[in-house]
């Protein structure tokens, strides 16, 4: 084999190593809690209903880029779980929504707005345009995203913030004798194929 051939081999080649695609998530492997803590007991949600797109390009088993990606949480499908996974009966979940005013905010989105680095091992940094109830801002995003060997792309991470940034008031719960703190953390694993 000449060098020329050998070139014209690599060149062609060049596409199938960088691979772009639009991927889905998928739901029923993914996962969203919302964690907090109140002075009865810590307490977490389980999103039920979220959707979502990726667009991200692949060299290999590494992403190298993230074009887009967004998703979208359906309030009401928030449901309290106890210690031992069982969920809580409605009324846990209706101060949840009462405080998200779920009947004219049904839902959170989260839309990626830009990606500032992906590191050797898939470390995200980015930044994400997050919808909460009546409240849209910017904020700083961080998790790790890993190419699988059926080539979906999972990502998974945390981000801690207070409700109160986003205007909402942290729910109380029997005639206000019990009260959740400010502080909340969302645990992502998503999964995208």
């Amino acid at each position: 084999m000449n060098i020329k051939t050998l070139l014209i081999s690599c060149i062609l080649s060049l596409p199938m190593l960088v691979n772009a695609q639009h991927q889905k998530l998928s739901p029923t492997e993914s996962k969203v809690m919302v964690n907090g803590t109140s002075t009865l007991h810590d307490w977490r949600c389980r999103v039920e209903q979220v959707s979502g797109n990726l667009d991200a390009e692949k060299a290999g088993t590494t992403i190298k880029t993230i074009k887009t990606m967004d998703l979208i949480m359906n309030v009401k499908s928030m449901r309290s779980l106890k210690e031992d996974g069982k969920y809580y009966d409605s009324g846990m979940d209706k101060n949840v929504y009462k405080a998200l005013d779920a009947e004219k905010n049904p839902q959170i989105t989260f839309v990626l707005k830009k990606v500032n680095s992906i590191g050797a091992n898939g470390e995200v940094n980015a930044i994400a345009t997050v919808r909460i109830a009546t409240v849209t801002k910017d904020i700083p995003v961080t998790g790790v995203a890993k190419v699988q060997p059926n080539g979906s792309i999972k990502i998974t991470g945390k981000k801690a913030f207070k409700m109160t940034e986003f205007k909402v008031t942290p729910p109380k719960a029997m005639m206000g004798a019990i009260k959740t703190g400010d502080d909340i953390t969302v645990d992502f694993d998503l999964l995208f194929k």
